[in-house]
């Protein structure tokens, strides 16, 4: 068992704050906020052209974080931009990088004109691209010839929306996943205990990890954006409704409150915690360090 999975199994739960790359190919400036993570954070959770906007490499850039910081790294993959040549050849550079997980999803839709006449590839599915990391964790390469003598030993994930309306549909699909060899699920960020509550036991039925997203809030546009435009999050706008008319300063105090009362509801109930930096790395850093003194001072 990985490093990563023997810590989603521990009775503490594993805290984790994801990223996206860079925009270009200074990573001074995100790596240094990220030092801060050194003795915190089990995990970096790294994006795949999120919102499909070009970003630096995740692969290169989870080696930075490897040889730099030293966290382990979760790395999101994604179906949309590479064919199954491609995919695999870099999941075998990703665990030859060291890279403790992989993170499979379909990826943000391009918008029509996006990048030109960049189109989306969907060799596999997220269903078979599963199947292809486990398939080379056993040395199967594809291509009927000997199996590899080295084999990788990536940890297996996928993605779940527990807001999503029809809920029984987003969990035959995470029976599916589960199915074609996922160990763990990061969620789609959630605002209330029994929403989350009621996920656990199902994704937990289904022998899964669960890796809970938590999203801290930075300002009310930010909270009105997430209510007015993002669909994943249709069903929890009332959520959103609190930050109204708050200042930025207001906003992230409130946030963060709200965010490690919810931590401390599930800590017991989940495997650990993913915090998104959709306010930006430094919100998400902040909330990251004031959860991990808590853990430690409960289990000092």
């Amino acid at each position: 068992m990985s490093k990563l999975l023997e810590q989603l199994a521990s009775d503490t739960p594993s805290l984790w704050v994801e990223v996206s790359p860079p925009r270009g190919i200074n990573t001074e400036s995100l790596l240094g906020r990220l030092a801060a993570l050194r003795n915190a954070a089990d995990a970096i959770n790294l994006t795949d052209g999120a919102m499909a906007k070009v970003k630096l490499s995740g692969l290169v850039f989870a080696m930075m974080i490897k040889q730099r910081l030293g966290l382990p790294v979760a790395l999101n993959f994604s179906c949309r931009d590479r064919n199954l040549l491609a995919l695999k050849s870099d999941l075998l550079g990703a665990a030859a990088a060291g890279v403790d997980a992989v993170v499979a999803l379909t990826g943000d839709k391009l918008a029509p004109g996006a990048h030109g006449e960049a189109r989306s590839v969907h060799d596999v599915d997220v269903f078979g691209l599963l199947r292809v990391i486990g398939e080379l964790n056993r040395g199967d390469t594809g291509e009927g010839k000997r199996p590899l003598k080295t084999l990788p030993a990536l940890a297996m994930g996928a993605v779940a929306n527990p807001n999503r309306a029809n809920v029984e549909r987003e969990l035959e699909l995470l029976a599916r996943k589960a199915g074609c060899g996922a160990q763990f699920v990061i969620t789609q960020p959630v605002f209330d205990v029994e929403r989350a509550e009621r996920f656990l036991d199902q994704a937990g039925a289904m022998g899964l990890q669960v890796v809970v997203g938590i999203l801290p809030v930075k300002r009310a546009e930010m909270a009105n954006y997430l209510k007015q435009q993002v669909r994943d999050l249709s069903e929890v706008g009332v959520h959103f409704d609190r930050y109204a008319g708050l200042s930025e300063a207001q906003a992230r105090q409130l946030s963060i409150q709200h965010s490690l009362e919810l931590m401390d509801a599930l800590a017991s109930r989940v495997a650990g915690f993913n915090i998104m930096s959709g306010g930006g790395p430094s919100l998400a850093i902040e909330l990251a360090l004031e959860f991990d003194r808590r853990r430690k001072h409960r289990h000092a």
